[in-house]
């Protein structure tokens, strides 16, 4: 029961958010949408607020913890409890429902088992794997026992605390959750799970406006049942939390794209920003999509250009606003990231990363041609490449395909930098999961590509087909 109210807390403050700021009148969200959109918020706020205890030096304890969300409980109960009629915006619009066909049970069948069996697999796990124990649980669990974040933790070598340059999302939200329910490495591992199935809700919900119910079943299905996926739902691991917020921040993008909606901007830019919390190479990403939002500025009419570089101003603003006081801790606490160190980057150590290329292809090639960790989504979405690739430059794939680039190309600049190891190391051991990174992302494109030849089939011809 604790471990629901710790999830209960999170969306208490996403949704305050939801409810209290943006708000029914502004942005139409189903409750799904509601649920899996306050938990992400929720996650992200939370962290934030941790970390500013940090800064003024007040202790993590349950007290503190709780008082935010008590307090965003009683504005939202306030506000619905003082004019009853306002509930109605609580209620999902039920007038142009359709019932279910066999497909789409099937396929929410398989969606629900696929959870089910993950909950089965963390159930009776504690946590366990090397990076998990080393990086998150051991600083969450210094976070619970000291009360916060010890002096001088963001320069304790690397014998002490491995990586401390990493961001604190994932330990804060463990701490989060130490705080409600004590020290229980069994019960803070099933948050892997519950993140999983936000993914999938909030990652439906969005693409439900976008192409309709049938099909964005499908979508969902393809992407949940990805082994490697499905992997990380069972491991406190920090991959699974980025691809889902990277994932779902650009879906909101494109639906500003599409619709111009300034809110799904606002919701685009805090998942972006709060992404900057879960791992480092949130940076490609955040910069890759700035970049993007740069080019779709410049192929916009010249009427509607300047209110868009405004948009583009305030989704900035949001992104520093909400990551500044982690960047400007890690800068002058000279936070050691042992994996690129610049200084130790001479010529001879570049060249001899550019000549290990070949290991690198050939260690990605055998993921992409992978089964046992990625079924055939990669042959699928390289394949659909090839066949669309004239759809490739038009509308929505074109802005997806500039992010899917740009953000390759940064981790490939990552994997040209690294002074760590050799690079067959590095990329060995790195590899599948920065591909989980990017496997929302290119589901999104694949999904874009093939939905015209998708909805022709008998199957997937009604149900109605989003926004346009």
């Amino acid at each position: 029961m604790s471990f629901i109210l710790s999830l209960l807390s999170f969306m208490i403050i996403g949704a305050s958010f939801v409810l209290l700021v943006v708000r029914r009148d502004r942005y139409n969200y189903s409750l799904p949408e509601l649920a899996a959109l306050s938990f992400f918020l929720g996650v992200g706020f939370a962290s934030y607020q941790l970390f500013l205890y940090y800064l003024f030096g007040i202790a993590f304890s349950f007290l503190n913890l709780i008082i935010v969300p008590v307090v965003l409980f009683i504005l939202v109960f306030s506000r619905y409890a003082s004019k009853p009629e306002r509930v109605n915006e609580l209620l999902p619009d039920i007038s142009g429902f359709q019932r279910w066909n066999r497909t789409e049970h099937l396929l929410a069948a398989g969606l629900l088992i696929q959870f089910l069996w993950a909950v089965f697999l963390v159930a009776p796990m504690p946590v366990s794997s090397h990076d998990a124990v080393a990086n998150y649980a051991l600083k969450a669990k210094i976070f619970y026992f000291t009360g916060g974040i010890p002096e001088g933790f963001f320069g304790f070598s690397e014998t002490t605390v491995a990586h401390p340059d990493y961001p604190l999302l994932l330990p804060f939200l463990m701490t989060w959750i130490y705080n409600f329910i004590g020290f229980n490495d069994l019960a803070v591992n099933m948050v892997m799970p519950v993140i999983y199935l936000a993914f999938m809700v909030l990652v439906y919900s969005q693409m439900k406006k976008l192409f309709g119910r049938q099909y964005s079943l499908l979508s969902v299905f393809i992407l949940a049942t990805i082994p490697q996926l499905v992997d990380y739902a069972t491991i406190i691991h920090a991959d699974l939390i980025l691809a889902a917020f990277v994932t779902c921040a650009t879906l909101y993008f494109i639906s500003y794209i599409r619709t111009g909606d300034r809110m799904r901007l606002v919701f685009c830019s805090l998942l972006f920003g709060f992404s900057l919390w879960i791992k480092n190479e949130a940076m490609v990403f955040t910069g890759a999509f700035i970049a993007v939002f740069a080019v779709f500025i410049a192929k916009s009419g010249a009427y509607v250009r300047k209110q868009k570089l405004g948009d583009m101003i305030v989704s900035f603003a949001i992104i520093t606003a909400v990551s500044a006081p982690w960047f400007a801790v890690k800068i002058s606490s000279a936070a050691l990231n042992t994996d690129i160190v610049f200084s130790r980057l001479t010529p001879e150590y570049l060249w001899q990363n550019i000549k290990d290329i070949p290991i690198l292809l050939n260690l990605f090639q055998q993921e992409v041609f992978g089964p046992k960790k990625w079924n055939i989504f990669w042959i699928m979405f390289f394949a659909g490449m090839i066949w669309k690739r004239k759809r490739l430059r038009e509308d929505e794939c074109f802005y997806m395909m500039i992010f899917l680039v740009l953000s390759a190309a940064g981790y490939f600049a990552g994997y040209m930098a690294t002074t760590s190891y050799d690079l067959f190391y590095v990329v060995n051991t790195t590899i599948s999961r920065f591909m989980l990174h990017f496997c929302g992302i290119a589901l999104l494109i694949l999904a874009f590509l093939m939905h015209d030849d998708v909805r022709e089939i008998a199957s997937f011809s009604t149900g109605g087909y989003g926004e346009r």
